[in-house]
Order: structure tokens, then C-alpha cells, then sequence
């Protein structure tokens, strides 16, 4: 892992730094954009919207649960909650 991506988790896990968890999401998200895109393909573009909004909202919390000691890429920690995530919301049964 990129040691400046640990840095960042570290200090937002440890600390609830906002600036951290900014630094995250922009290197982060593009991880999970090509899961949106797919999963909204031949839906409507609320979908993709609701996806989108829903995904951002609840990334300081699937952030917070990565663990760094167990060395699960950090790629596919966020591809395989996000989509266990978004297809609860497709399903309408996703809690914010």
C-alpha cells in the first residue's frame, strides 16, 4: 500500500481527521466509480446518481472498518463492500 494512502488511514481512523479522510476519498473513489457505471448500466440515470450519493455518504464508515494489519488490498476491500453495499440499495433495503 502507498505509504502516503496509510498515512492517511491511520490518521482518520485514529484521529477522525477530516483532511485525511478528503486525501482518502480522492484517491480512493476511483475504485469504486466503475462499480457504480456498471451496476447502473441499463437503468434509468437516477440510479446512477442514487448509487453515486449513497456510496460517498457512507464511505467515511466503510473507511473506517479497512484494517490495515490484515493486508487486504485496499482495491479490493472497497469493490467487494461497495457492492455488497450497493446491491442492498438497489434491493431498497440500504440503512444510512
Amino acid at each position: 500500500m502507498d505509504a502516503n494512502l496509510e498515512k492517511w488511514m491511520q490518521r482518520y481512523q485514529n484521529e477522525e481527521d477530516g483532511e485525511a479522510l478528503q486525501h482518502l476519498m480522492e484517491t480512493c473513489w476511483p475504485v469504486v466509480e466503475p462499480l457504480i457505471l456498471d451496476l447502473a448500466k441499463n437503468k434509468d440515470t437516477e440510479t446512477e446518481t442514487l448509487l453515486r450519493q449513497k456510496g460517498m455518504e457512507r464511505f467515511p464508515f466503510i473507511i473506517s472498518k479497512y484494517q490495515l494489519d490484515v493486508q487486504l488490498p485496499i482495491e479490493t476491500f472497497l469493490r467487494n463492500t461497495y457492492r455488497f453495499y450497493f446491491r442492498q440499495v438497489l434491493k431498497g433495503e440500504g440503512k444510512i
